[in-house]
């Protein structure tokens, strides 16, 4: 094809992605060693012509054609599979018919990889004004360490079966990073397999831009959250209670909130990620027998009153059964709801209306202090 026009590498990833085809059904993610290609071809008027001159080239080069669309456009779906090599490539014009484009990608694993060590029984201490990488999320090797920094408002993420943002941690930690010729596909694959490794549950990924993890074993209770942007990367990990903080704060405040027990949208089915936070709570109980609790269901304000009352009622008493299932006396709790009558925050705020919407655990025989 050289002699229509200069091969032009427009853009190279050592590890990236493809979708295959770009557009249309049966779209496939490829990843790879991954090109993007332009060949002036002046001198051709129709799409058609561009590629019934270059078509023989490509099957002589050894490529297989897996389909041919010019409906709406010129897409081709190339595909080699030799000498160990297996590659795929999107082809098309521009609108003018003057260039042909080609997107290749050859399926390679990826080019590093990470090992996570497993979250402790003991909280770890998590890094202190942003300094210091976490204990359990270790940066990829060869990346450059930029400035973090802790965040006292509470984490907000949208985890599996919620449509809304939801409060997860009181506060969080973030740390940032730059991985020298990484890639936003690499960075996700390389992470998304370390979690797994290690125990975490992957609940929400948006291509392969976020990764919301959440690991909740060994009684931890522990969010992060991914944001990569090429080869720039940043984890978010929510700060965890000490073992010992759901007992202070209720003694003390006689009532605490439990966020991080999470339910379908508009619905009282408790999601598996809410089991982390009570079995804190489960624990809390079984070291005090003498304790007895009322398991409160609160709501934000969207809706009629007496389906936020509702709600509020079945979710209490979703927790209260949880907590039975799991050891708890029934004869040590009672569950109420208490709609939207009790906010803690402006309901004006999506942040407030997030704070509203809570589960809380109170002692009725305690007097504040």
């Amino acid at each position: 094809m050289s002699h229509w026009g200069a091969v032009r590498v427009m853009s190279y990833e050592a590890w990236g992605v493809a979708t295959v085809p770009s557009y249309g059904a049966n779209q496939v993610n490829q990843y790879g060693r991954h090109w993007n290609l332009l060949v002036m071809t002046p001198g051709f008027k129709e799409r058609n012509a561009i590629w019934a001159a270059v078509k023989p080239y490509a099957v002589q080069a050894g490529w297989t054609v897996v389909s041919e669309n010019f409906g709406g456009g010129l897409l081709v779906v190339l595909h080699y599979e030799k000498n160990g090599i297996d590659a795929w490539a999107n082809a098309g014009t521009d609108n003018q018919g003057t260039n042909f484009y080609m997107e290749i990608i050859e399926v390679t694993p990826p080019p590093v990889t990470l090992t996570l060590a497993e979250p402790a029984a003991t909280p770890e201490k998590l890094p202190s004004q942003g300094k210091g990488d976490f204990p359990f999320l270790a940066p990829i090797a060869g990346s450059q360490t930029h400035n973090g920094q802790e965040i006292n408002n509470p984490l907000r993420l949208t985890p599996k079966g919620a449509n809304d943002p939801e409060i997860v941690a009181k506060s969080s930690v973030i740390r940032s990073y730059t991985l020298k010729d990484g890639s936003q596909a690499l960075i996700s694959r390389v992470y998304h397999d370390a979690l797994v490794k290690a125990g975490w549950d992957i609940e929400k990924e948006v291509g392969t831009e976020i990764i919301i993890a959440h690991y909740g074993k060994k009684g931890r209770n522990i969010w992060a959250y991914f944001v990569i942007h090429g080869a720039d990367y940043s984890m978010e990990v929510g700060a965890e209670d000490a073992p010992d903080q759901l007992k202070s704060t209720l003694a003390s405040k006689c009532h605490v909130p439990i966020y991080g027990v999470l339910f379908d949208f508009n619905k009282s089915t408790l999601q598996p990620a809410s089991d982390a936070i009570l079995t804190q709570v489960a624990a809390l109980m079984t070291g005090n027998p003498a304790l007895k609790i009322e398991v409160q269901g609160h709501t934000d304000n969207v809706g009629t009153d007496a389906y936020n009352q509702a709600l509020s009622e079945d979710r209490a008493r979703s927790v209260m059964t949880w907590l039975t299932q799991h050891g708890v006396a029934a004869a040590r709790m009672t569950s109420k709801g208490y709609g939207k009558t009790m906010p803690v925050a402006d309901n004006k705020s999506d942040e407030g209306r997030m704070k509203n919407r809570r589960v809380e655990i109170a002692d009725p025989s305690c007097k504040p202090h």
